[in-house]
């Protein structure tokens, strides 16, 4: 049995500079480009090699979302408090 990696929520999550920008970027997505934000959840999505990322950023907690290729995920420089939702930590229900 092989490991899982480890879980990139709570992490720093940067959001690259593209050189081709995704059909479904918006002003909200540009707005944050350059920025960093904190990882809050990962959405499964095809392809599974590049889910969605729930990124939330400061100062008003604002939540975009953005492909993981598009991010450079890494630890936070501080600890960050993440609130989980519910037992499974998610927003899915059980399988």
């Amino acid at each position: 049995m092989t490991q899982r990696p480890k879980s990139i929520v709570g992490m720093a999550a940067s959001v690259r500079t593209l050189d081709d920008e995704p059909s479904y970027f918006t002003d909200v997505h540009r707005g944050y480009v350059g920025s960093t934000g904190i990882v809050h959840a990962i959405v499964p999505a095809v392809p599974r090699d590049n889910p969605l990322v729930k990124v939330k950023f400061p100062p008003d907690d604002r939540i975009v979302f953005f492909r993981l290729s598009e991010l450079a995920v890494r630890d936070p420089d501080e600890p960050v408090e993440h609130e989980k939702h519910g037992e499974r930590g998610s927003h899915l229900p059980r399988p």
